[in-house]
């Protein structure tokens, strides 16, 4: 089933700003699926490479010294990966409590399906995303494709409707999806091309706000990026890393050009005083103007992570439902 060319993404009414929910691979992670780490470790092929040294980079220049920069390569071997991961009863469970935060909008790190099969109720393997649609016409430019890709999913039949939920959820995979090797973002490269098609795109997201808010205030939105700088932005289990330059240089551009728009960034901190963020991560989100909101893990638990992520799922479904 081809979705494409059909666009059903909702606009809104400037200053209004969306609620939009930015999710990561730490859901996963808590179910096996491989961290970056992990990935670079499987796809390695310089086995004389000195560990220590490899752990001294940037995780986006690793996997270039890891695979003799044969790093399209890895991404089809990462993607074959993914394409075959299933999801136990505990994985979905969780999952399922993500998709019950009523927002059209999810952005997501992730570059497989798991959202969308849990809310399709369809958890097999998937060759390709039958849920894709497009923001702009499809006969825009590859670069322009990227950005404005997402999926567009209805919920099962039978699903409970909670209030306030639109009954169906638009997720993006701002880097890169499982079925689409070629333009997964790993790598120093593709992350340098992924920042250049963000600034290439920033001059025509302020013309249409500025545009529309002289024409009454709608403002139909066209990408994820449109929603990450103008909406109010809540994360979770995604690692701020240093590597992930395309979205520090989004918090900045936010914090610069659309100060009135907020993020929220959930980290858990346990009773002993670990914590999965860093000092010098968070002092520059804040430095960005995000909100940084630690919240309780237990230290030794072997399910601490499922614990945690269920409070911080409650607690954005409270927020989302008001």
């Amino acid at each position: 089933m081809s979705t494409e060319n059909k666009n059903t993404i909702q606009p809104w009414q400037l200053p209004e700003r969306p609620r939009v929910l930015m999710i990561g691979n730490g859901f996963n992670r808590t179910f096996n699926m491989k961290s970056w780490k992990n990935l670079i470790d499987s796809v390695r092929t310089r086995k004389d490479l000195d560990d220590g040294l490899l752990g001294r980079i940037p995780l986006t220049m690793q996997v270039v010294l890891a695979t003799d920069d044969k790093v399209y390569d890895s991404m089809k071997e990462v993607a074959e990966y993914m394409r075959n991961f299933h999801l136990t009863p505990e994985h979905t469970a969780l999952l399922e409590k993500i998709t019950e935060i009523p927002t059209e909008t999810i952005l997501t790190s992730n570059y497989s399906y798991e959202l969308e099969k849990v809310l399709t109720g369809r958890c097999g393997y998937w060759a390709r995303n039958p849920y894709r649609r497009y923001a702009v016409p499809y006969y825009s430019n590859n670069a322009v494709r990227f950005l404005h890709r997402y999926s567009h999913v209805p919920a099962a039949k039978g699903r409970e409707a909670l209030p306030g939920d639109p009954g169906y959820r638009n997720i993006w995979h701002i880097h890169g999806e499982v079925d689409q090797p070629r333009h997964i973002i790993m790598g120093h490269y593709f992350y340098g091309k992924m920042e250049y098609e963000i600034q290439t795109y920033l001059p025509y997201l302020e013309r249409r706000v500025e545009g529309a808010r002289k024409a009454g205030g709608i403002f139909y939105p066209r990408s994820w990026v449109d929603y990450y700088l103008i909406g109010d932005l809540y994360i979770a289990g995604f690692g701020q890393d240093f590597s992930e330059s395309d979205i520090w240089y989004l918090a900045c551009t936010k914090k610069r050009h659309f100060p009135a728009a907020k993020t929220y960034y959930y980290t858990p901190v346990s009773p002993s005083g670990r914590k999965d963020l860093r000092d010098e991560e968070k002092a520059m989100l804040e430095a960005y103007g995000i909100e940084v909101r630690e919240r309780p893990i237990a230290d030794d638990s072997p399910d601490r992570y499922v614990r945690y992520y269920e409070n911080v799922i409650a607690e954005l479904r409270d927020i989302f439902r008001e």
